[in-house]
């Protein structure tokens, strides 16, 4: 085999289909009607039902086989081919799979009993300058994948990195709560991925020399169409970069407050409960016995030493409790915690829905599975009256605090044998699927 010169190693039109084949082949893809119709369907209610609970694998699905690329990988041809027609039935059909899809999304979140924003619905409310640059280099990889003579996997792998489906259906879902946050942000995801798609489309097409649909194109066309898309990308570009450069800054500062936090605020009689940043304020909400103001202005002062804390004002909010705190103390301090720092701040909500939420689900889990056992159990022991327990915090050499292991008391109404106490031990671990430690009492 003879070495790859410099030339043929990078030459695109090695491997490619002929133009009639590629022009072919996108126009197949780029028809809203029959089967692609049908899969945009069934593509808009698999990604609203997979951002609705938060899955992502589902989410993943409904990006493989949604039909959206073919009109905007079509817009992208057009142009390099000078083709106005062409050009104008992609937009239009664009057009209409993107207002069917906001609408029908819509509607299924406006129906839907779970209003709640998941983690994959919020993760698409902020565009980046990183989602600018995944769309270029995903649209570059897919107009080369869609060009070959011979099929390969790019075409799923750039419509997994370049999402345009579940961006659509979260504006479905921001028009459904009224929330321009999801409305705004999700739409402009959007844009940015099918304008940088269809952009890296025409620069292949170019590349491979895709014949002009009439006759001969004058030079100066050819320019005025170079610095119509520089221009359009750069002011698609530059709100990515302000929120690339935003988003950077909330972690810096969310590094530095979690850091200040875990060094800084730890007191024997005292907890923190929870903390946000608002504007120029830097609360800390605290349970247990009250800082004095002389402790709270040393925190005030050990600021300082912090990047991005040391301009801010630090607010101390306390409850005074006489014992460990119960669960209606900690739901009145998170109820303040929304009413007074969360008004018009979803991104302080989407922040305590991340801290708080996994010890919900871990509640709820837990009184799922000694409600279950409580059903069960007594049918397969009879000597059981009653099953008490739940998750239990286990603290590494760190100092992390994980939930491995599951604590059970079982209340007998008489002895049971030890052969029995190992079977129901070995039981309740297939049901909790964790490490299980047992204590027993007799009623």
């Amino acid at each position: 085999m003879k070495p790859l010169g410099k030339i043929q190693l990078f030459n695109l039109n090695r491997g490619s289909a002929d133009m009639d084949e590629i022009r072919l082949r996108i126009g197949n893809d780029s028809s809203i009607q029959g089967m692609n119709m049908w899969v945009l369907i069934l593509a808009i209610l698999i990604a609203c039902i997979g951002l609705n609970l938060n899955n992502t694998v589902v989410v993943i699905g409904a990006m493989l086989i949604s039909p959206l690329m073919g009109n905007i990988v079509a817009s992208g041809y057009a142009m390099a081919a000078y083709d106005i027609r062409c050009f104008r039935d992609a937009l239009v059909s664009l057009l209409f799979q993107v207002t069917f899809a906001v609408g029908a999304s819509a509607l299924y979140f406006w129906l839907s009993p779970i209003s709640t924003p998941s983690q994959e619905l919020l993760s698409r409310t902020e565009p980046t300058i990183w989602d600018v640059l995944i769309a270029l280099f995903g649209g570059l990889a897919g107009a080369v994948g869609n060009t070959r003579l011979e099929k390969n996997n790019v075409i799923p792998g750039v419509a997994i990195a370049t999402a345009l489906l579940p961006p659509l259906c979260t504006v479905g879902y921001g028009i459904a709560i009224q929330s321009f946050v999801f409305f705004g942000g999700a739409l402009y995801l959007f844009f940015i991925n099918a304008f940088f798609i269809a952009l890296a489309s025409f620069i292949i097409f170019k590349i491979l020399g895709v014949p002009a649909a009439r006759g001969g194109i004058e030079e100066g066309i050819f320019q005025h169409q170079k610095r119509t898309l520089f221009l359009l990308g750069m002011i698609i570009t530059i709100p990515s970069i302000y929120m690339a450069y935003q988003s950077v800054q909330q972690q810096f500062i969310q590094a530095q407050t979690e850091q200040y936090i875990k060094k800084e605020v730890q007191f024997t009689d005292s907890s923190v409960i929870s903390h946000a940043i608002k504007g120029n304020v830097f609360q800390i909400n605290l349970i247990g016995s009250p800082l004095s103001q002389q402790q709270i202005d040393a925190l005030q002062d050990k600021m300082d030493s912090y990047p991005g804390l040391g301009k801010m004002k630090l607010k101390v909010v306390q409850n005074q409790l006489d014992g460990i705190p119960t669960e209606k103390d900690i739901q009145q301090m998170i109820a303040g915690q929304l009413q007074t720092e969360m008004l018009g701040t979803s991104k302080t909500y989407k922040e305590l829905i991340q801290e708080y939420y996994p010890d919900y689900q871990r509640s709820f889990r837990d009184r799922t599975l000694v409600r279950a056992l409580n059903q069960q159990a007594p049918s397969l022991f009879p000597e059981i009256h009653s099953i008490a327990g739940g998750s239990v915090a286990v603290s590494d050499q760190d100092g992390k605090i994980s939930f491995r292991h599951f604590y059970v008391r079982v209340t007998l109404t008489r002895n049971m044998s030890l052969p029995d106490q190992g079977k129901l031990h070995d039981w309740i671990e297939t049901q909790v699927k964790v490490p299980v430690d047992m204590q027993f009492q007799i009623n």
